[in-house]
């Protein structure tokens, strides 16, 4: 852990985490509890991620460069968190033979809410990512496109948390081709005001990144049933990542193709993988992402 001692202020692309401890207070009036989801507000792993990466950049470790996330090698999302909880995040550093890791647990009150595992380079490093095995060059044959209407006929994301805006082609119970075009009038950038010149500060953060292909993948996860009432219906949840890898960052201006692939199902439960791309360069690739659905009067009661 760092020996940064004095409290800082780190932007996440909701609000301002106050690091020492590290906590997050989860404003109910956020815009992202607005879509995530209607009548049942409950706030998305990949901002634990997202946070846990905020804060691990506030307080690297002791005489390392400056850094890059490379990958998330692992999270696990044990207990929801909902609008007025507070996050209490611990973080742990510690250095191998091909970079930083920075393991990090969070928490609301008793209960374990996520434990995240990020993997860190020098941020000088080549951030090139190769296609994941299998990835087709060309579209997959099926159904296609959706427009943004029949979209939110099948997924219940809404609001200013509906991340992607198109399904380009969509085979049932196999595979799913969805983009999304990346702007500058998107909430995370609302801390920003024309006296930033830094390039790297627009660059897209990891959590709406990731939310994007995850709503990708939740067309595939509603293709027997359309889910657009979580409480008639069922939460999607994010149960789990394995193996994620970011490559060069994103900015305003780019649109990412996202190749999601129903890898299996397991009782109910869907494992997706896949990859995202910007002008045919490979951004972000999934090993594994887990989503299922649970009643909301069940998650109500953990």
């Amino acid at each position: 852990m760092s020996g940064h001692e004095r409290c800082r202020s780190v932007r996440t692309p909701l609000t301002e985490v106050r690091t020492g401890g590290v906590q997050l207070a989860l404003d109910p009036t956020e815009p992202v509890f607005h879509g995530h989801y209607r009548g049942f507000p409950i706030f998305a792993g990949v901002f634990l991620v997202e946070t846990a990466h905020q804060a691990a950049l506030d307080r690297p470790p002791a005489g390392a460069p400056r850094l890059r996330l490379a990958r998330l090698e692992s999270a696990r999302f044990l207990h929801p968190a909902y609008p007025g909880d507070t996050l209490t995040f611990s973080l742990r550093w510690t250095r191998d033979g091909t970079g930083w890791v920075c393991r990090a647990a969070a928490a609301t009150g008793q209960d374990q809410v996520a434990k995240i595992r990020l993997r860190y380079e020098d941020a000088g490093a080549a951030a090139h990512l190769a296609p994941p095995s299998g990835t087709p060059d060309r579209l997959p044959a099926g159904l296609g496109p959706l427009s943004l209407p029949e979209l939110m006929a099948r997924i219940p994301h809404r609001d200013e948390m509906l991340l992607i805006d198109r399904v380009l082609s969509f085979a049932p119970g196999e595979r799913v081709t969805a983009e999304k075009a990346v702007t500058y009038g998107e909430p995370w950038y609302r801390h920003l005001d024309d006296t930033v010149k830094d390039p790297a500060a627009y660059a897209y953060p990891i959590g709406p990144l990731m939310e994007s292909f995850n709503q990708a993948a939740a067309v595939l996860a509603t293709a027997d049933k359309a889910n657009t009432d979580v409480l008639a219906d069922e939460v999607l949840m994010l149960g789990s990542y394995t193996d994620v890898a970011f490559g060069a960052p994103v900015f305003p201006g780019d649109t990412l193709e996202h190749r999601v692939r129903l890898a299996r199902t397991v009782d109910g439960i869907q494992l997706f993988e896949g990859s995202t791309r910007v002008r045919g360069d490979v951004v972000l690739t999934v090993s594994q992402a887990v989503l299922a659905r649970r009643p909301a009067d069940r998650l109500r009661q953990a």
